[in-house]
């Protein structure tokens, strides 16, 4: 592709139709539809609606596409995490750089070009897993951005955890709640991260229980100890069982801290057999949180979690899929529900925005739509993916376009030879 790319008829997300010049991996400018430059690259988008591309913050690319070989034990969600941990090829390298590939190409069909993954390691999870998800990222650099969250397990020691880092890991992650001392998790994670120069990225109140809200004590401790960098908290499930006045309180405390969170719409959290949450709580996930960050300024952004593995066996690795959750369960307007697994997605994540604008970094999502309404409501399967102004999957129904095909359904995907 030329250095300068002209994206002739694209709607717009605020509904007008226009031109859109690509210039060295950025937006240059945006100009009423014309015959363009015959000397320089266009793509026809008429019928499409140009985005900015999506962002996935919050996944498991060391489960992903697990669930067909490893099932799903019956329990619940306690019985799909004794289905990972029982199988005997979960770390198998092949197996894994199969799957964790496989797994980005479907995001990246599906229009992400950055993506968040959380790792664990420690007891019993090899840091090998970190090493070949570092070997991943650098072979599709050109088709997306991967940031490795090296999940710490309770008991590691300092200079094992710090390990990560040269085997490849961005962020330091960890789930305080699985150690006896919650608070005391929180505060190593929080030296650890400051003492290795890293963000860091926790799973917090995964399941709901309104007598436990790590979310709030790491607010407080954040807001005592003076930390530097983000802290992200990912989950989040306890707020959905608070009542207004205290609820209030909480996401008072969230926005002084400067604290980022997660919201992850579809995740595991209902047992199976009693369609309830943990200790018997009605599941969270509910509209009053999340309308409540956003009202209070709160960083909110939405990811998918876990991508058909035996925590998630239906997942499709498809934003469009996560907003539209944040419209029905979350009651977020279209505009809130997408800018969320986007350019929300995407500060959150440290990157610079994209979009069809002036100035951004043409990371963009062309999917064939009237409006943003109609891409969230029908998720149609036509779309277009630009990673710096290249063109880096095609998708459409029936058809496709590239080099190397992938099937996903009944819907046929080419990935270019780039993201081999």
């Amino acid at each position: 592709m030329t250095e300068t790319t002209t994206l002739t008829g694209a709607t717009l997300p605020d509904g007008r139709v226009r031109n859109v010049v690509l210039r060295h991996g950025t937006v240059s400018h945006i100009s009423p539809v014309g015959i363009p430059d015959p000397r320089q690259a266009a793509i026809d988008l008429t019928g499409y609606l140009l985005l900015p591309a999506p962002a996935e913050p919050h996944l498991h690319l060391d489960r992903a596409l697990s669930w067909e070989p490893v099932g799903s034990d019956a329990g619940g969600r306690d019985g799909a995490v004794r289905s990972w941990r029982a199988a005997p090829t979960r770390y198998d390298v092949g197996d894994l750089r199969r799957r964790a590939r496989a797994a980005l190409q479907v995001l990246s069909a599906n229009g992400v070009t950055s993506v968040r993954t959380h790792v664990d390691f420690g007891v019993g999870a090899p840091l090998r897993v970190i090493e070949i998800l570092r070997e991943l990222r650098e072979d599709l650099q050109r088709v997306l951005d991967l940031q490795i969250v090296a999940v710490a397990s309770p008991g590691l020691s300092d200079r094992a955890a710090l390990e990560a880092f040269a085997a490849g890991a961005a962020l330091l992650g960890g789930r305080p709640h699985s150690s006896p001392d919650p608070r005391g998790e929180t505060r190593r994670l929080l030296r650890l991260a400051d003492r290795a120069e890293v963000d860091l990225d926790l799973h917090l109140d995964d399941q709901p229980d309104h007598r436990v809200l790590a979310v709030a004590d790491l607010a407080r401790l954040l807001r005592a100890s003076g930390f530097g960098r983000q802290v992200t908290a990912s989950h989040c499930a306890s707020l959905g069982t608070l009542r207004p006045p205290a609820l209030a309180k909480v996401v008072e405390a969230i926005a002084a801290s400067r604290l980022a969170v997660v919201g992850l719409p579809s995740a595991p959290l209902t047992d199976a057999r009693t369609g309830r949450g943990a200790h018997g709580l009605a599941p969270c996930g509910g509209p009053t949180p999340l309308r409540a960050l956003l009202e209070a300024g709160v960083p909110l952004t939405a990811g998918g979690d876990h991508l058909r593995d035996a925590l998630h066996t239906m997942g499709r690795g498809d934003p469009l899929e996560v907003a539209s959750l944040l419209v029905t369960a979350g009651q977020l307007s279209v505009d809130q529900a997408y800018a969320a697994v986007s350019t929300d997605a995407r500060r959150i994540m440290g990157l610079p925005d994209a979009g069809p604008e002036p100035g951004a970094v043409a990371d963009l999502l062309a999917v064939r739509a009237s409006s943003l309404a109609e891409a969230v409501l029908a998720a149609p399967s036509d779309r277009i993916v630009l990673r710096r102004g290249r063109v880096v999957s095609r998708t459409a129904m029936g058809k496709a376009a590239g080099h190397t095909r992938a099937t996903i359904g009944r819907q046929r995907t080419r990935v270019p030879a780039g993201a081999r």
